[in-house]
């Protein structure tokens, strides 16, 4: 698809690699919630992350299969693109805006505290709502704090390797699209 098939597996090899991450990344945080449904937006984190990683073997393949160059590639490239920056933009609106390192801000701890992608899922007990990390670790302020902000620290770095891979993909296309509109 692209002019060198090494471009072209160095740009695979990496969009690879970003879905690795934030697949893993999105696991994390799936198995660190407890209680209730997992937010939706951890699922599709998962789904932008397999399709981030099946694009790349489609990609590879295109070095060999004429089918996958050309307008085909280039759809599969901003299709796929498209969909890592639907996932960074939920995963952005989910994060509301917190710093994940800047506790001692009262306004933005509450906003750590409550976000459902960090405390682990909520749970009425009598007649109370409790977040799954308070109820774990009790009087422990300190791990409290260190799974929250662990949590946090995942969600934006999942967030920011799914611009990452939509910025390459884009790269990838505009090379593809440049590479067939001088026609070699």
């Amino acid at each position: 698809m692209l002019s060198s098939p090494i471009i072209n597996w160095a740009l695979r090899a990496f969009q690879f690699l970003f879905g690795i991450v934030i697949l893993g990344l999105s696991v994390t945080l799936i198995r660190g919630h407890h209680w209730g449904d997992f937010p939706s937006s951890l699922g599709f984190s998962v789904f932008v992350a397999g399709v981030t990683i099946l694009a790349s073997i489609i990609g590879f393949c295109a070095t060999w299969v004429s089918f996958l160059e050309g307008i085909v590639g280039l759809a599969i490239d901003v299709l796929i693109a498209l969909i890592n920056i639907a996932g960074g933009i939920v995963l952005a609106i989910k994060l509301k805006g917190v710093k994940c390192s800047d506790t001692d801000d009262l306004s933005n701890a509450f906003k750590l505290a409550e976000n459902d992608l960090f405390n682990g899922g909520w749970m009425k007990i009598k007649g109370k709502m409790y977040a799954w990390v308070a109820s774990q670790y009790g009087d422990n302020g300190n791990k409290i704090r260190d799974v929250i902000l662990g949590h946090c620290r995942e969600s934006q770095a999942a967030m920011v390797f799914m611009f990452l891979a939509a910025a390459l993909l884009i790269v990838s296309g505009l090379l593809a699209f440049l590479r067939k509109r001088k026609g070699y």
